[in-house]
């Protein structure tokens, strides 16, 4: 739980709630654990296979548990500034690395076991692990050899100019009426500082930069496609749309959170409603049917209630296609490849991190999106509000960040950056988890094995 310690700076978040994610997430090792000391006791098949592949199944499990999905912190995500061996994602997603750091730790538990079996009893007969070590090795060379391969490929690359604005508006004033227009205002400024230093050819802002529905907001609408005019640029922000049907009471309290785009000519272009909605942040997970007590609904009592959008919609820029992702879809490979897939040739992210403070949530979360730029060789430009804004390549590496006397977090400023676009499509991005699904085919084998053969041995003679 220490890598969501940061939780706790979210207003709202209570320690019973702390406490209850903390079991909810530990369920996972204590069912990886459960599972593999079923097998080994009934049926002992080598470990060095069987833990690696548990542990991948049950990391499967919680990416993918209905609103209770958090892929966050996978321990494969750890390898993220590891360029060679991040490039095998391309081909297994984050969960080959994860299988991969798995391996080495049965490896190295064996030769540790080895050792102390040898030093404490001389007449043992444990035999070094020769064999396992042999094997880990060759996974280890095969993974690091074939990203050194997929790296040295990089050949004349097309590209196209973007500049991210960080805004640093602390969350305690980003939703304060006072301030809806002087931060606006401030966007607004750091964008035409951006153009005059150098020329782009979209400006980014985060998520929510307007803090209340754009439809709704006439100075919002007047200012935001004049500056795309001023500035003969496309215009991507981050804000809300208020849905077009329903009663006046539902329209007030309930919104899309949105990417909407600007062209050079001022005109709206297009815009991305957000899918993958934040649990408790943005709505109450089954709201008639559960009853939340009151401390899940403070967030929703405050912001009101996200609808979720169902379009994987592209956006355009001079003929070439993009997607907008907001917020934490990021951390979602399912979602992330879908606007590869489709023809997506970079991704954006919008977001605001300014609720977790000065913590360590911000580089987890860019940790996770070197994972989707790897996964699918796509680049990706971030604009997080305070942080941490910077551009990802296609094979995952870190291309430069906003930065202020060494600090990416709680700074504001603009980066423009070259951003190479993607030439085509990875195994991973055209067919998913397949390497996931074969892990778990072999999990279940293993149980209906083990279960098998507790029956035989219970069964009379």
């Amino acid at each position: 739980m220490i890598v969501f310690m940061w939780i706790n700076t979210v207003e709202g978040i209570t320690v019973l709630i702390f406490l209850m994610l903390g079991i909810y997430l530990s369920s996972y090792i204590g069912l990886f654990g459960t599972l593999l000391n079923f097998t080994e006791r009934t049926i002992k098949f080598p470990l060095l296979i069987s833990a690696p592949t548990f542990w991948v199944s049950t990391e499967y499990l919680r990416s993918h548990a209905g609103f209770m999905a958090l892929p966050w912190s996978l321990i494969g995500h750890s390898q993220y500034l590891n360029l060679p061996i991040l490039q095998i994602s391309s081909l297994t997603g984050v969960y080959g690395i994860s299988f991969l750091i798995v391996m080495v730790n049965v490896m190295f538990y064996k030769i540790i076991l080895s050792l102390f079996d040898r030093r404490s009893n001389p007449g043992s007969v444990r035999t070094f692990p020769v064999r396992d070590i042999i094997i880990t090795s060759l996974a280890i060379i095969l993974s690091t050899a074939y990203g050194f391969i997929i790296i040295s490929e990089r050949g004349q690359e097309e590209t196209i100019p973007v500049t991210v604005i960080q805004g640093n508006i602390p969350q305690q004033i980003k939703w304060d009426p006072e301030w809806r227009k002087r931060n606006i205002e401030k966007h607004i400024r750091l964008s035409k500082e951006s153009a005059f230093s150098q020329k782009s050819s979209l400006i980014v802002w985060p998520e929510t930069s307007v803090t209340i529905p754009l439809n709704a907001y006439f100075y919002a609408m007047k200012v935001i496609p004049e500056l795309s005019k001023d500035l003969d640029t496309y215009l991507l922000i981050g804000g809300s749309q208020s849905p077009k049907f329903g009663s006046g009471e539902f329209k007030m309290t309930h919104n899309f959170n949105t990417a909407f785009l600007f062209s050079p000519d001022g005109r709206f272009k297009g815009k991305y409603q957000k899918i993958y909605l934040l649990p408790f942040g943005e709505y109450l997970p089954y709201e008639n049917v559960l009853p939340w007590p009151r401390g899940f609904r403070r967030l929703i009592d405050e912001t009101g209630t996200v609808i979720p959008g169902k379009e994987y919609t592209l956006l355009e820029l001079d003929r070439v296609l993009f997607g907008a992702l907001i917020c934490w879809e990021n951390i979602f490979s399912d979602l992330f490849r879908q606007f590869v897939k489709r023809g997506a040739r970079f991704m954006v992210n919008l977001t605001n991190e300014a609720w977790f403070g000065d913590t360590a949530a911000p580089t987890q979360f860019l940790a996770m999106n070197v994972f989707r730029a790897a996964e699918n060789r796509v680049s990706i430009v971030r604009s997080a509000n305070t942080g941490i804004s910077c551009f990802i390549n296609p094979y995952g590496q870190i291309m430069g960040k906003i930065e202020k006397d060494g600090r990416d977090i709680f700074v504001e400023g603009y980066l423009t950056m070259a951003i190479p676009l993607s030439k085509g499509t990875t195994f991973y991005t055209r067919y998913g988890d397949i390497f996931t699904y074969v892990n778990m085919l072999i999990s279940l084998s293993f149980i209906a094995v083990s279960l098998f053969r507790l029956k035989i041995s219970k069964s009379p003679e």
